[in-house]
């Protein structure tokens, strides 16, 4: 199904994505780590869905 290379590009899609929440949200003192997660989880199924085409 999903092999090392596909693996590595959906945690590397889950971890930039979430770094860049993150960077954002931290900006003006509002960290919200539910936002975070949220954004991290909308990233990972994109990239699920982008990959089982």
């Amino acid at each position: 199904m999903l092999d090392a290379k596909h693996l590595a590009l959906i945690i590397l899609a889950l971890f930039s994505g979430s770094m860049l929440v993150y960077e954002w949200l931290s900006l003006y003192n509002r960290l919200d780590y539910s936002v975070v997660f949220y954004a991290a989880l909308l990233i990972f199924s994109f990239s699920l869905m982008l990959l089982k085409k």
